[in-house]
């Protein structure tokens, strides 16, 4: 879940459960997977969205704290995590975690801090100094610089439209970050032993006939979809239409995501 202006995702909840969160978990179970934690680790997940790492984390036996800014993702993670003794859920600000120092054995942001721009390197130090000597820290990011894969239809479709007010589409993630680059911000931060991996998630997507209605909510955090939208809605929906539906004509390629791990220094 990235930081955002004005709590955009607390208006995206239904829509974000059913087509993002999928994808997310697929991605955080795979960081978990790659993470190797020991049995019983505290684990705690920043921009937690509604659990996708912090669910399948507890279910693996992980005490697991889970923050975000977003209200209501929060008050999702946290019915789910009810279930789980010892784990819990809050509103906090990924740049200022009210936790002490050596809390944690390990911490994961995904698809979160890494598009807090100039304010990664002050979430990355706050992760690093709530985990203890030793452990780890994990971040996520897409391996694409479109995001998300149902973005495709949305940028085909803007760029078919061709005005001039609104433009030729660009992606979304302007803070995007390799996996080099992944690397090298956690070892920046402080880090050390830095690796990385790709990983892949299923996912799904609405049919043509719904899915701008579906997704809307999701779209409305891009300004090229919404000066669109305003422009012309009907057109606009007409040939996103035929994009979304040859995206669900085929097979669904899966979606790809960078991983990268590093250890905080041992005393």
């Amino acid at each position: 879940m990235t930081k955002t202006t004005g709590n955009h995702f607390d208006t995206t909840l239904s829509a974000y459960e059913r087509w993002c969160d999928p994808c997310s978990g697929g991605f955080s179970r795979a960081a978990l997977d790659g993470a190797a934690l020991p049995a019983g680790a505290a684990v705690l997940d920043v921009c937690a969205g509604m659990g996708a790492l912090a669910v399948p984390a507890a279910e693996r036996g992980y005490g697991v704290w889970a923050i975000d800014t977003s209200s209501q993702m929060i008050a999702r993670a946290a019915e789910r995590l009810r279930p789980y003794p010892g784990s819990a859920a809050e509103v906090m600000d990924a740049l200022d975690l009210h936790y002490g120092d050596d809390t944690f054995d390990a911490a994961f942001s995904v698809l979160g801090v890494v598009y807090f721009g100039p304010g990664m390197a002050k979430a990355l130090s706050e992760m690093i100094r709530v985990v203890r000597p030793g452990g780890l820290v994990g971040v996520m990011n897409w391996a694409d610089p479109m995001g998300a894969p149902f973005f495709h239809p949305v940028a085909r479709t803007i760029n078919r439209m061709d005005d001039p007010e609104v433009g030729t589409f660009a992606a979304p993630l302007t803070e995007y970050l390799q996996r080099p680059e992944l690397e090298q911000a956690l070892t920046d931060a402080g880090c050390v032993d830095a690796r990385s991996e790709r990983v892949e998630a299923a996912y799904t997507v609405p049919t043509a006939e719904t899915f701008m209605d579906e997704l809307d909510p999701v779209f409305q955090v891009l300004p090229q979809y919404r000066a669109a939208v305003s422009k012309d809605r009907d057109r606009f929906r007409e040939i996103l239409a035929e994009e979304a539906s040859l995206m669900a004509a085929g097979s669904l390629p899966p979606a790809l995501g960078n991983i990268a791990y590093a250890r905080v220094p041992s005393a």
